[in-house]
C-alpha cells in the first residue's frame, strides 16, 4: 500500500511505508513533499517533549521520536538502495522508470549514473593510458579509445510504441525513462523530438 496524497505523517503511516518499501523492489509512491513532512513531524514532537511535564507523557513521547528517527531511516535507506539499483541498471543499458522518484532522489539518481560512467572510463582506459607511457616506443598516432558503455544517456519525452532497437533490443519507452542506447538510435529519435539526450 502506497502512501497517499494528503494523508499526514505519523508512526502509523511511516510503519506502513517501511512495510510497503520492503515488499516492492521499486520506489513506492509517497508525498512529493514527504521529506519536508517528515521534518516538520520530527520538530513537533520534539517541542512536545520540551513542554511536557509528566514524566510519564515523557517518556512516551521519547521512546516515539526515537522509533520514528528509526523507521525515517529505514525509509530513506530502502529508497537509497533502490535508486543505486536503477543507476546501475540504467548504465548497463536497461530502461528505468523514475515515476516515483522525488526531485532530490532524481538529483541522486543522475548523479550516480554519472559517476558511475566516469569511473568505468577511469578502469578501463586510464590504467592502460599509464601502461603504453611506460614502454619506450615511437611517436604514434592516436587510436580513437573505446570506452566500455559509450552510447549516450536520454531521456523518453513521451510513450512509444515497442520496437526493436539496432543493437538487437527490445525496446518500448515511456515518457520521462532514462536510458542508455546506441548513438545509431539516438539520432532519428531525437530529429522526431521522441527523446532528448541527458548526457
Amino acid at each position: 500500500m502506497t502512501m497517499d496524497e494528503h494523508e499526514e505523517i505519523s508512526y502509523k503511516t511511516l510503519r506502513r511505508l517501511q512495510q510497503a518499501e520492503q515488499a516492492s523492489s521499486i520506489l513506492t509512491k509517497i508525498n512529493v513533499n514527504f521529506y519536508q513532512d517528515l521534518s516538520l513531524y520530527m520538530k513537533t514532537l520534539e517541542r512536545s517533549i520540551e513542554n511536557e511535564k509528566n514524566p510519564l507523557k515523557l517518556k512516551l513521547f521519547s521512546d516515539e521520536i526515537q522509533n520514528t528517527k528509526k523507521i525515517a531511516n529505514s525509509i530513506y535507506e530502502l529508497r537509497e538502495k533502490k535508486i543505486v539499483q536503477a543507476a546501475l541498471a540504467t548504465v548497463r543499458s536497461a530502461t528505468t522508470d523514475l515515476k516515483y522518484f522525488l526531485d532530490v532522489e532524481k538529483k541522486l539518481y543522475t548523479a550516480l549514473v554519472e559517476q558511475i560512467l566516469v569511473s568505468r572510463k577511469e578502469i578501463f582506459e586510464e590504467p592502460a593510458d599509464r601502461h603504453e607511457k611506460k614502454q619506450p616506443t615511437p611517436p604514434k598516432v592516436d587510436q580513437p579509445k573505446r570506452d566500455p558503455n559509450t552510447n549516450p544517456i536520454v531521456r523518453a519525452l513521451e510513450d512509444t510504441p515497442e520496437f526493436i532497437g539496432t543493437d538487437g533490443n527490445t525496446y518500448s519507452l515511456r515518457k520521462e525513462d532514462v536510458l542508455s542506447m546506441p548513438s545509431a538510435m539516438t539520432e532519428p529519435l531525437l530529429k522526431k523530438k521522441v527523446i532528448m539526450q541527458v548526457k
